[in-house]
């Protein structure tokens, strides 16, 4: 699997020559007045599990009763009558560092890219098991790789009943704004106690030799790189 990084060419050129790399974090791109509507979310790392109810359910403490029991406590050897009601139970991940990208390339995409934020430049990663191990080893002092997914784009409430509620929340993106980006992200844990995490621009280096040059925006047409 080849990995695309679509980013400008200040940043593309930082990258090929001395490996220098952003990573974000999970709850900055929350903030969608510094990230913009496309790059920022403000349900990043959040989605939300929707029980609908017709009829009534009883439940109890020995027969607990998934997203109701969370929102009704029940003493010892009582009982509760729910009836006809939507109830809606929030999921959050943990903060982290995150390093995105798209795992398909076309020229719609790239585009649609530079028209939301002006990223005019893409480079491939011919080896993400490489490029990720490189990043590894020059964090592993500060951050732990927890996973590297594609992201599921799903509706605004999840049935509690998909599989998609099963996932975790920063790997799951709204499908109506964002499904168009087909993103893959690569996520690290902070390691040890510390306040909240800052983005992250780093070197390294060693990542170069799992990437190359595949694509630019010039003058409103696509060229390709010839490395």
């Amino acid at each position: 699997m080849f990995l695309y990084k679509f980013i400008e060419k200040e940043y593309f050129n930082d990258f090929f020559n001395k490996g220098s790399l952003r990573l974000g974090t999970v709850y900055d791109y929350k903030d969608i007045v510094e990230h913009g509507a496309s790059r920022g979310d403000s349900s990043e790392g959040e989605h939300r599990l929707v029980r609908n109810i017709d009829g009534t359910i009883v439940f109890s403490n020995e027969k607990p009763e998934p997203i109701i029991s969370e929102f009704f406590k029940i003493k010892d050897g009582g009982k509760a009558f729910v009836s006809n009601v939507s109830l809606v139970a929030p999921r959050r991940s943990e903060d982290g560092f995150l390093f995105c990208t798209s795992y398909i390339y076309h020229e719609t995409l790239f585009k649609r890219w530079y028209a939301e934020e002006r990223l005019d430049s893409c480079y491939v990663i011919t080896n993400p098991r490489g490029f990720i191990s490189a990043i590894n080893n020059r964090v592993s002092s500060s951050a732990k790789f927890f996973r590297n997914e594609n992201v599921t784009y799903t509706e605004e409430e999840i049935d509690y009943l998909s599989p998609h509620a099963e996932l975790y929340p920063a790997f799951t993106k709204m499908k109506t704004k964002y499904e168009w980006q087909l993103e893959n992200r690569s996520i690290w844990g902070a390691i040890g106690p510390c306040g909240p995490l800052k983005p992250w621009v780093l070197e390294v280096p060693e990542a170069i030799q799992y990437c190359r040059p595949f694509s630019f925006l010039e003058d409103n047409k696509i060229v390709y790189s010839e490395i």
